[in-house]
Order: structure tokens, then C-alpha cells, then sequence
């Protein structure tokens, strides 16, 4: 990475690591939070394209990356890897793209804005300052749809940590598209440039999102944002199971808006 050039820390959780650090334990109760590095490499391959340097953490990995990108640095994989180099590579970088493994703390520590992906459960809140996201989505195998965010939060589901939880309700966890990534990569990208444009729309969609919890909930504390685009594009989860006390509660945000 040249000086002064800047660059993105990207990371996909998989199991490989628990397996490494303690054999003798199954870890596998929650495999639902492991998703896949290949659906992030097109986000990285979008940065680069942007004049950024991407490069993927992680400590003990499944997969080495397949992308011939030059500016995309298999950091986890190439035998360069430190734990100090962990630390000043998430200090230093313009900020962290990718799911809720322990990594991701380090960013926070040092002010580092964090675009999160594959985000399970709904309801743990690791969202901070300028941070932004999209979840996982659940797939109901018997009714073939995928769950509003409404029926999990009713269901418990918002709170699942534990794959077998899952398995009992019929519940299938779907890890977000490549596109998804993207998107809220361009996202956090032009948020931190000072390009992004917000909309009326963005906001609507907002304010419905966060009036779904009750406000003495953690999740309803400060404004955590979903990427405008995965909302957009999911309206039909954010409104299925809307009901009045959830409108009630959208109409006191837009008044204090």
C-alpha cells in the first residue's frame, strides 16, 4: 500500500478460526453467523475501483480470495498476518466492511466508522456513531417467504443465538447477496466523503425501521441505520405485521424529526 494511500478492511466470518483456536469445543450451535468472502469481493473490487486499497482480515481463514484485483490484498491468507498488524490495520483504515466477528471491535476502538454485513440477530446492537448496516434474512421453508421484520421480532427470532433456535421454527438464515454488500459499501464509501445524498424516501423508510421497536429498547436508542438500498429493495419485509403501535410510534419520531 503506497504512504498516504488510503484503505477499507474487509472481513467475512467462517468457522475456521474457533476450530483453530479451541479444538476440543463444538462450535458449530452458531454456524448462522458464517457467510461467505466471496460475496464481499465484488464490494472490493468496487472500492479498488473507487482509488482504494481493500484488504481482507482474519486470523485463520477457509478460503484464500479469488480476485486478481491488484489493489485487493489477501492479508488473512498471504502469510503476512500479525495481531499488531491487526491492530494498526484497523486503526488506520478508512473503515471496516463486513459481519459481527470479534474484529470488528477494534475499529470501534479507535473512532473507525463500520459498515456491517450479514448482521444476526436483529436485536444484538453492536451499531455505533456513523456505523451502518443490513441483516441476514430468514426464510420460512414451510410458507416459502422470507420473515418480515415485524414477525421477528414477535417470534423471538430477533434474539436467536443458536442454530438448533433456528431449526425449530422452520427457519432457514440467507446471508446478503453480493449486490446487498455492494451497495451499502458505495453507501458508507460516499457517508464518509460527504457525496451521499439523502432522501425523503430514505428517511420514510428510517423512521418505519426504527419505530419497530419499542422505545425502551436498545435498538431504539440513537439511529441505527439500515443501507438505504437493502431498503428499498425490502419494503415488503419492513411492512408486513405493521401495525398500530408501530405507526404510533413512527408518527412521534417524524414529530420529533
Amino acid at each position: 500500500i503506497p504512504d498516504g494511500a488510503c484503505f477499507i478492511c474487509f472481513h467475512a466470518r467462517d468457522s475456521s478460526y474457533l476450530r483453530t483456536a479451541s479444538p476440543g469445543f463444538d462450535w458449530r450451535y452458531h454456524n448462522h453467523r458464517d457467510s461467505s468472502i466471496h460475496n464481499v469481493i465484488p464490494a472490493a473490487e468496487e472500492l479498488a475501483r473507487r482509488g482504494y486499497w481493500v484488504v481482507r482480515m482474519g486470523a485463520v481463514v477457509k478460503e484464500r480470495l479469488n480476485s486478481t484485483t491488484p489493489q485487493i490484498i489477501d492479508y488473512a491468507a498471504n502469510g503476512s498476518r500479525t495481531d499488531f498488524l491487526d491492530i494498526y490495520l484497523s486503526a488506520k483504515c478508512q473503515f471496516y466492511l463486513g459481519g459481527t466477528a470479534g474484529i470488528c471491535s477494534v475499529p470501534l476502538l479507535f473512532r473507525r466508522s463500520r459498515a456491517f454485513v450479514n448482521f444476526i440477530p436483529l436485536e444484538v446492537h453492536t451499531i455505533n456513531g456513523d456505523d451502518i448496516f443490513i441483516p441476514k434474512k430468514l426464510w420460512l421453508r414451510e410458507e416459502c417467504r422470507f420473515m418480515g421484520f415485524r414477525e421477528i421480532l414477535d417470534s423471538g427470532a430477533g434474539k436467536f443465538g443458536r442454530d438448533e433456535q433456528y431449526d425449530q421454527l422452520g427457519i432457514e438464515v440467507v446471508e446478503n447477496t453480493s449486490e446487498e454488500i455492494t451497495a451499502l459499501a458505495i453507501e458508507m464509501d460516499e457517508r464518509i466523503g460527504g457525496t451521499w445524498q439523502e432522501t425523503e424516501e430514505n428517511e420514510a423508510l428510517q423512521r418505519r425501521f426504527r419505530a419497530l421497536f419499542d422505545p425502551s429498547h436498545v435498538c431504539a436508542s440513537g439511529s441505527p441505520r439500515i443501507g438505504a438500498d437493502f431498503l428499498r429493495q425490502n419494503r415488503d419485509l419492513l411492512n408486513r405485521g405493521f401495525n398500530f403501535e408501530v405507526q404510533e410510534r413512527e408518527r412521534t419520531l417524524i414529530l420529533k424529526a
